[in-house]
């Protein structure tokens, strides 16, 4: 192997592979709002008594799981503008691709989480008083969210992951610029891995925040 390292170009253009890390941010963090709270609302379709809200929550997680994100997010940057006329830039083409897919995720992490709380527990809330909506909100949604916590923040590491996608249609996000950089100096070996550095941090340092917060609130089942 005749390949020589030089991992000074890191150190060159180090500032300029990192500025794309707001960029992976800005499309990152509203799609996981987003797909948090479309993906409880799923949730709740699916373990609904209502028949028509289960197929229509089954039928968008069955669609948007299984869709792979390279062409989701093609379809609605190039061919969703030639069916409705509406033009979306890359960042709102990324971040809808992504948070359909990511909501589609979220609503199996929130339906097992909600289906793994006794039903005793309605019961006891039910004698004690309680309407359905407070049941809902003091008894079923505290619990269901804690204790889906390890499971959403797996769908959110993914939907940081899946950022890097979007260099298909040039999000200027840390993926490109190595890109970029390598077409013009023919390092891909220390660009690509500066970039693997940075994501690995970003997601390590994400971790670690939904680490804490599933430590503010201990739950256990009555």
């Amino acid at each position: 192997m005749n390949y020589k390292f030089d991992f000074g170009i890191l150190f060159n253009y180090g500032d300029y592979l990192a500025g794309g890390v707001w960029y992976a941010i800005v499309i990152a963090f509203p799609s996981i709002l987003i797909a948090t709270v479309v993906g409880m609302i799923l949730a709740a379709m699916h373990l609904s008594p209502v028949r028509i809200l289960r197929v229509v929550g089954a039928a968008y997680v069955d669609v948007f799981r299984t869709l792979p994100v390279v062409v989701l997010l093609i379809w609605i940057h190039y061919v969703l503008p030639i069916l409705t006329g509406l033009s979306l830039s890359s960042t709102e083409s990324s971040i809808l691709a992504l948070s359909m897919n990511g909501s589609a995720l979220a609503c199996e992490a929130f339906r097992g989480g909600l289906q793994a709380i006794p039903g005793t527990q309605r019961q006891a809330a039910w004698s004690l008083g309680l309407s359905k909506f407070d049941i809902l909100r003091y008894v079923i949604i505290p619990q269901g969210f804690f204790s889906t916590l390890p499971a959403l923040t797996n769908v959110h590491i993914t939907i940081i992951k899946n950022v890097t996608v979007t260099v298909l249609i040039a999000v200027p996000e840390v993926m490109f610029r190595a890109q970029e950089l390598t077409v013009q100096f023919f390092r891909p070996l220390e660009l690509y891995t500066g970039a693997a550095v940075i994501y690995v941090a970003l997601i390590l340092s994400f971790t670690l925040a939904m680490r804490r917060l599933e430590r503010l609130r201990k739950w256990e089942s009555v």
